[in-house]
């Protein structure tokens, strides 16, 4: 599990590499997002995929220090605090 800034997005790593594709050379983490917030669907430009996600904007390239990983639960929308209450 895993938390990706900005935006505090949570999901999984799938991928960690180079992806040559995406440019400006070194190491990308390939996350799997639990919501779609993401701008791929674990392919790049080409059509070469890096790993599976269950449809598009679920997943996205990120650099390592975007990411933290860790015990991060998913959220459940239905049960956080809101001062929206009906």
């Amino acid at each position: 599990r895993c938390e990706v800034q900005p935006g505090v997005r949570r999901g999984k790593v799938s991928f960690l590499g180079k992806v040559p594709e995406l440019g400006g050379g070194g190491l990308w983490v390939g996350i799997l997002f639990d919501e779609p917030v993401g701008k791929t669907d674990g392919s790049v430009k080409g059509g070469k995929r890096y790993f599976e996600t269950p449809g598009n904007n679920y997943g996205g390239f990120v650099r390592p220090n975007k990411v933290e990983v860790g015990d991060f639960p998913e959220r459940d929308i239905f049960d956080e605090d809101s001062d929206d209450e009906l």
